[in-house]
């Protein structure tokens, strides 16, 4: 008698053991599928950065953008409009330059002697939007890369930065020398097709030290020494802009170009927080 009780009472045991553990089974099956249709129908969140941009992935190129002024903050969709003469060894033409910021860098558009000239990262250089003669091309390539915008922005299409020297003085100083002193960072651009690519992947740039701003560009382009001087600035609504610039070789001058009058048009990403 008190086996077969046991035997009762085991047999209990077994029975209540399997009902709780086939009631957790389905209590983790529906959680289960309670939590997979809740991810299912929650909707996708737009990404936080969506129409920002990071201009200080590179620290030289962060510092000289906080000298120049606002047009390179996370969400700026700013415009620089430049109406000025343009010095060609066949004479002088008016050229207007504006600059319009973007998630990628900017666009640049060129109006010279009823041509339009235009520039981006994404779709190169182009004439009445068709591909440029080599001396567009060329003149584009001067009038946008060799700028202080450039040397900020060129990070966002994933140039890269090396300081060449620090406090370096002109070949001819005396000992005596106490003009200024430039810190020398080199910027290399990516690979890029034809189109995009630039004609020259490589400038350094010489940032004076006392300023911190870009005095002049140097770089080669077909076997000769090319560099583009920063002669004059203009500051409006805190923006300060090239007004001056001269690029020569050796001792030619090869062109020059003076602003006249710059604009500066404060824009942003609508709706996005700067």
């Amino acid at each position: 008698m008190l086996r077969t009780s046991k035997r009762v009472v085991l047999g209990g045991v077994c029975l209540v053991i399997v009902v709780c553990v086939t009631s957790a089974v389905v209590l983790i099956t529906r959680a289960s599928s309670d939590a997979s249709s809740q991810t299912s129908q929650t909707p996708p969140s737009r990404p936080a950065n969506k129409g920002r941009r990071n201009i200080a992935l590179q620290p030289e190129a962060s510092r000289v953008a906080r000298l120049l002024g606002k047009r390179f903050g996370p969400v700026s969709r700013s415009v620089t409009a430049f109406s000025g003469q343009l010095s060609l060894a066949e004479g002088q033409q008016p050229l207007t330059v504006t600059r319009r910021q973007t998630e990628s860098g900017e666009t640049v558009e060129l109006n010279l002697s009823n041509r339009v000239l235009t520039w981006s990262a994404e779709e190169g250089a182009k004439a009445n939007a068709n591909a440029p003669t080599k001396a567009e091309r060329l003149l584009l390539e001067r009038l946008i890369r060799d700028s202080p915008d450039q040397f900020v922005l060129a990070q966002l299409r994933g140039a890269s930065y090396f300081t060449v020297a620090h406090n370096v003085r002109p070949t001819d100083a005396t000992d005596g020398y106490r003009g200024p002193l430039w810190n020398l960072v080199r910027v290399d651009e990516p690979q890029a097709d034809e189109n995009r690519k630039a004609l020259n992947t490589w400038r350094i740039y010489y940032l004076n030290v006392q300023t911190g701003l870009p005095d002049r560009v140097e770089y080669q382009l077909d076997g000769k020494e090319i560099r583009a001087e920063f002669l004059e600035w203009t500051e409006q609504q805190g923006e300060k802009t090239p007004s001056r610039v001269k690029w020569s070789s050796d001792t030619q001058t090869l062109m020059e170009y003076r602003a006249t009058s710059v604009s500066h048009n404060q824009l942003v990403v609508t709706g996005a927080k700067s």
